[in-house]
């Protein structure tokens, strides 16, 4: 493995890390109860306390003979008629209210992040099962057993993860025959194409890296085997005077040599 693919590696890992750790707290950062809702809310306990007032008047009244027990009976019966029509009129406006400002069918957007920030992890960690394979795939295959386990591991795992988060923000006011069609058709096509593009994107950088490496070998390869050829040529004349210079030339094919040894063997 390169530096660079090192470097990257250790970065994606720390992100993944951070992610993970982070997303199911992103939530903390909301109120519990949207500003929109505290406001009309509030509405409501004015509305209340307005009617409870007007409540007690009537009462009031009653008790200081301003009206008769049967008037006192029908403004009450008329009252709460009257209350119950403009509490279901507040309520039907607040649940609109709810809905204009739902966060994929959420209430609000803490609600939206503790759903999503508790199932974003499994989602890399599945990620982290298949980069893990990949990476030691040739030492896995020593073990067929745990080689094929491991497929089996973060294919679940891709499922699992896609089923829950595809679950999570579909709608639901589907018909459940397609909702179930839906979901399960989305999670199975979410779960290949992502083992496919990260294998097809690994294996091709693989790929890259590899030719470059041969590319590297044979050109050293060739220019050893000229370098070579031109040692043998001045030793076979055997003059005392060019072994100074045979010597050099050897102690940088030397390491030469092994600097593209670990370049390959990387």
């Amino acid at each position: 493995m390169t530096e660079t693919k090192k470097t990257i590696t250790s970065i994606f890992i720390m992100l993944g890390a951070v992610v993970i750790f982070t997303a199911p707290l992103l939530h903390i950062s909301f109120p519990k109860i949207p500003e929109y809702k505290v406001q009309f809310e509030g509405k409501i306990d004015r509305f209340n306390k307005v009617k409870n007032a007007e409540l007690c008047n009537l009462k009031e009244e009653l008790l200081l003979n301003k009206i008769s027990p049967i008037d006192y009976i029908e403004q009450v019966e008329l009252f709460e008629i009257n209350r119950e029509i403009e509490a279901d009129l507040l309520n039907y406006q607040l649940d609109n209210l709810i809905d204009e400002n739902r966060i994929f069918g959420f209430k609000s957007m803490r609600i939206f992040l503790i759903g999503f920030g508790i199932r974003l992890p499994y989602i890399l960690f599945s990620f982290v099962i298949l980069f893990f394979f990949l990476y030691s795939k040739e030492k896995l295959k020593k073990s067929i057993y745990l080689y094929r386990a491991i497929i089996i591991l973060y294919s679940i795992s891709f499922f699992i993860s896609f089923y829950l988060i595809i679950w999570f923000l579909l709608p639901r006011d589907l018909p459940i025959p397609v909702y179930h069609i839906l979901i399960g058709s989305l999670t199975i096509l979410s779960t290949f194409t992502s083992i496919f593009l990260i294998k097809h994107y690994y294996n091709r950088k693989s790929n890259f890296l590899l030719a470059f490496k041969i590319k590297e070998l044979i050109h050293f390869i060739t220019k050893s085997r000229r370098t070579t050829l031109d040692i043998a040529v001045k030793a076979s004349k055997a003059d005392p005077k060019l072994k100074k210079d045979i010597k050099d030339k050897l102690v940088a094919y030397d390491k030469e040599l092994s600097k593209t040894l670990r370049k390959v063997a990387n």
